[in-house]
């Protein structure tokens, strides 16, 4: 129980300090609390949670929170600019958008504040929005950019955390979205279900990594 279950580095982080570390059990309370929070907001099986994250210990609990209500999750990288992710997000109409204040990228903080303003304005079907407070930005943002701190959405640990339970679903329920090119027109939505997803994983870690 006390095993890592996710190890992680940042461009900050490495070589200067130890790594972030998520053992299982708190890796299924932050799951399990953030989970309640988007059922709270009314996020039913079915529909899209949108992210805008890099890659970090909270994307993946949002994926994993998203998956186990029944959410479709879709993610694009914050190094990407407002029209790229607008020309894949308004396709599917997301329910929830998950974003952060920036990046740290070379060495240079990459404040996202302003783009993330702009998405949540050209994405009517966003009723509730989470930050990601990776720079300490979060404290400048425009008081129109009304969100919710990521922290305290995974934050919650009492009776209803570790009594809660992933949905059982059907084989071919979406899971995620992902995205081709764009390079003959916008982006095309690729949905994948969670019983192929799950099977291409078996494969890759059971035959490729003799896990």
């Amino acid at each position: 129980a006390g095993q890592p279950a996710v190890i992680s580095h940042n461009e900050k982080s490495l070589g200067k300090h130890p790594p972030r570390v998520l053992s299982w059990p708190q890796l299924r309370q932050q799951v399990a609390s953030l989970a309640l929070h988007l059922q709270a907001q009314g996020v039913q099986p079915g529909d899209r949670v949108a992210a805008y994250l890099p890659n970090v210990p909270e994307a993946i609990v949002a994926f994993l929170a998203s998956a186990s209500i029944g959410a479709v999750w879709s993610i694009c990288a914050p190094d990407m600019g407002v029209h790229a992710v607008l020309d894949r997000f308004r396709q599917i109409e997301p329910k929830v958008l998950i974003a952060c204040d920036g990046v740290t990228h070379g060495g240079q903080d990459q404040d996202r504040l302003a783009v993330v303003a702009q998405l949540r304005a050209a994405l009517p079907t966003v009723r509730h929005l989470l930050m990601l407070d990776q720079l300490g930005a979060l404290s400048r943002a425009d008081a129109a950019l009304e969100h919710v701190d990521l922290a305290l959405a995974c934050g919650r640990d009492d009776a209803q955390t570790r009594a809660f339970e992933p949905l059982w679903l059907a084989f071919d329920h979406p899971l995620w979205i992902v995205y081709s090119s764009g390079t003959t027109g916008l982006p095309k939505p690729i949905v994948h279900g969670h019983g192929g997803s799950t099977l291409v994983t078996m494969e890759l870690v059971g035959l490729h990594n003799d896990v």
